[in-house]
């Protein structure tokens, strides 16, 4: 009987490190295991006596504790990811992950939490984050978060945490890993939006409306509107994001986000006979494109 209770406590180590596994499989339940319970479930016979006293030592000496990762899905937008934020502030989540719907991943040992958007909290929190960054830094968080890399809401929340967490933060010190990246996913965006300026170029259609395309890998148009509004306010305009299906149009007013539809897309670009093309990657280039009816950026 010894030696089979010598060979009971073996399998120990594997219980342990493969807890919150085998809670799952009602093999062992440890989650959440509070200090009153921490015999309850080894008296009901699942070990000899022996390897009960000696897996409560281990237990006692470790003091590790298992805790359930959160999942928040928002719905892509700025206001639900600010949302997402305050309701991680506002709950006091620990383990938590943002993520949008397209990347989401089911996961078995993780909590869903569906986030809608609110433009009461999302205020609160862009307020507060002017406050505590300035408009300039809340400004590149922004641009962070319109790079659309995955992963990126989870920086942008750890970066976050981080600068509650500092009493006196400056968004130019760069000892954290999360603010280093957010300063760097920044200037990508910012070299992005002085390209699309500086070579995104317009063509007439018959009805007189200015079109032009991008196809960045950044969601770049909240940016631009602006700029191309003071540039073009007498003429009306669409710049259409093909990677995302959707643009701003100008109707010398006001800027609207508009969708089309593929036969839309075709009645509008196809009546530009000339044809431009500009390559980013290497040095600008004016020339015909074969494959594409309408003025276009690839970034």
């Amino acid at each position: 009987m010894q030696c089979k209770y010598i060979k009971n406590l073996g399998i120990i180590p594997f219980y342990w490190n493969n807890s919150i596994y085998l809670n799952r499989l009602l093999v062992i339940t440890l989650a959440n295991l509070k200090k009153d319970m921490k015999n309850a479930l080894l008296n009901i016979g699942i070990f000899p006596k022996t390897g009960a006293s000696i897996f409560t030592k281990f237990f006692k000496r470790t003091k590790r504790k298992t805790t359930m990762n959160t999942i928040l899905i928002y719905d892509g937008s700025f206001i639900g990811f600010l949302s997402a934020v305050y309701k991680v502030f506002d709950e006091n989540i620990k383990e938590v992950s943002i993520v949008k719907p397209k990347h989401y991943v089911p996961d078995m040992f993780s909590e869903t939490v569906n986030v809608s958007s609110s433009e009461i909290y999302s205020k609160r929190v862009w307020k507060s984050l002017e406050v505590k960054l300035t408009k300039h830094g809340a400004n590149e968080l922004y641009k962070a978060f319109l790079s659309e890399i995955k992963g990126t809401e989870d920086a942008l929340l750890k970066y976050i945490v981080h600068v509650y967490a500092t009493e006196s933060f400056r968004y130019t010190d760069m000892p954290d890993a999360n603010t280093l990246r957010v300063s760097q996913v920044a200037r990508m965006v910012d070299r992005e939006l002085g390209h699309i300026k500086n070579f995104l170029v317009f063509k007439t259609t018959r009805t007189g409306m200015e079109v032009a395309t991008i196809n960045s890998n950044f969601n770049m148009l909240p940016l631009i509107g602006n700029y191309f509004k003071r540039k073009y306010p007498n003429k009306k305009w669409l710049i259409y994001d093909q990677r995302r299906n959707y643009g701003l149009y100008f109707n010398t007013k006001e800027i609207d986000r508009v969708h089309l539809s593929i036969d839309d897309q075709l009645k509008v670009f196809e009546e530009n006979n000339a044809m431009f093309y500009v390559n980013l990657q290497n040095k600008p280039f004016y020339g015909l494109a074969k494959s594409n009816n309408k003025a276009e950026i690839n970034c």
